[in-house]
């Protein structure tokens, strides 16, 4: 298969235009229908300077590939826990989901309960031990840039770094390794039908970079 054939090539390709990609978090915005400085705020927050991966083509690119992959395009809630899921994002910090959801429920009116409980998910995929779809669904899309084709992989992990270059590089490449590590070892590292076509280039690009890692140490 060519990387523009079928389903899986226009999925991986997406991520290779980060214009393209903004402009999916601007239509998501759109969805969203938020109030104007709700709207204000978050691109000012995803347009942060040392964000480098968590900006706003991440979050755009995750809504296109939820459009791609069949998601409903009318779930407001889905659409507000997948925009604010990084809306607060410190990498040196712990608590960046918690502070996401209750942004989230100060700029948004209404009842966002579900969406603020989906985003404190994200804190860390693995352990989410729940069975709501919907909650699995934003999980599975946020852990698919781990199955891009090599040299996006390879321009997202230069992103990461840039977002910890507060760190020192044997921190960085530690800290990267148990991650890594961490993700290979569970049984499935996708808990939906985005499984079919992410779960083992995820597992390719994991082990090569692991591999890398491990070698340079």
């Amino acid at each position: 298969m060519t990387r523009t054939q079928g389903r899986e090539g226009a999925a991986l390709v997406l991520a290779e235009d980060l214009d393209q990609c903004r402009a999916g978090f601007g239509a998501l915005l759109a969805r969203a229908d938020l109030p104007a400085a709700a709207a204000a705020e978050l691109r000012r927050r995803y347009g942060e300077p040392h964000r480098a991966y968590h900006d706003a083509a991440h979050v755009g690119l995750l809504w296109l590939r939820h459009l791609l992959h069949g998601g409903d395009p009318g779930d407001r809630d889905f659409a507000l826990a997948l925009l604010f899921h990084d809306a607060i994002y410190d990498p040196m910090a712990k608590d960046n989901e918690d502070a996401s959801a209750a942004l989230l429920a100060q700029l948004v009116p209404g009842d966002t309960t579900w969406a603020q409980d989906a985003i404190r998910a994200t804190a860390d995929h693995l352990a989410y031990a729940g069975t709501d779809c919907r909650v699995q669904r934003l999980l599975d899309l946020d852990l698919t840039p781990l199955a891009e084709l090599p040299d996006v992989f390879a321009r997202n992990t230069g992103f990461l770094r840039r977002e910890y270059a507060a760190v020192d590089e044997a921190r960085w490449r530690a800290g990267r390794g148990a991650v890594l590590a961490r993700f290979l070892e569970a049984p499935a590292i996708f808990r939906t039908r985005l499984a079919t076509t992410y779960e083992a280039r995820a597992r390719e690009n994991l082990t090569a970079a692991l591999a890398e890692l491990r070698a340079a140490a």
